[in-house]
């Protein structure tokens, strides 16, 4: 599993619906033709795959009224509704790619969406998520206290309906058929995380970590 330095991502003037994310684009193989992006917000991830894949088609899925509008201006297709219950569509096996950027968390049922979605991704395909991890030092700090504040944003966003450990998500892919391929996490660089380095050596990554991006492969 690679480690990476620049944190969970921040909020931008845009809020969640304004990323780009580049972190995920670097994990989508330049062969990925036809993109699902659910959760796609304002369609900003979409756009910047577009601008360097003139080939590449992307298709959004977003169930906020006001991002889906922007969306549909900067994707190929949007698709408005809820994600849980929204029929794409798309015959079985369309999409060389689908991504979940930050979205799973928010649904009462991910491990069913990871699996009826999973019929829309050709054989060999690939399946990218970004979720946040509870069991991040902050979290456990925080119940030692015998806090569980929720946040704007961040682990404790107000708006999540689950949490995951590493264990959990990878779970949830291997149940929805998945064969994960790649893994990656999301270290803030602190005093924190150097005393816990140097007591508990890797052991302590888990704890550390405030994201992970998970790579499966259909």
């Amino acid at each position: 599993m690679r480690e990476q330095s620049n944190g969970l991502r921040k909020m931008d003037k845009n809020g969640y619906y304004g990323s780009e994310r580049e972190d995920i684009i670097a994990l989508i193989p330049e062969s990925a033709k036809r993109i699902l992006d659910v959760g796609c917000g304002f369609g900003l991830m979409g756009k910047r795959i577009k601008e360097k894949r003139n080939s590449a088609e992307v298709v959004g899925l977003e169930a906020e009224p006001n991002a889906a509008d922007i969306a549909e201006k900067n994707l190929d297709m949007l698709i408005m509704g809820d994600v849980e219950s929204a029929k794409l569509p798309f015959e079985h096996g369309h999409f060389d790619c689908i991504v979940y950027g930050e979205i799973l968390e928010h649904l009462k049922d991910p491990w069913q969406v990871l699996k009826e979605h999973k019929n829309y991704l050709k054989k060999g395909g690939l399946c990218i998520a970004s979720m946040p991890n509870v069991s991040h030092y902050s979290i456990i700090e925080g119940l030692l206290r015998d806090r569980w504040d929720y946040r704007d944003s961040g682990i404790l966003d107000r708006t999540h309906l689950r949490f995951f450990t590493i264990d959990g998500i990878r779970k949830m892919f291997t149940d929805a058929g998945y064969v994960i391929s790649d893994e990656k996490r999301y270290v803030r660089a602190s005093r924190v995380k150097k005393f816990l380095g140097k007591l508990f050596g890797r052991r302590a990554l888990h704890l550390l970590t405030e994201q992970y991006i998970i790579v499966g492969k259909a």
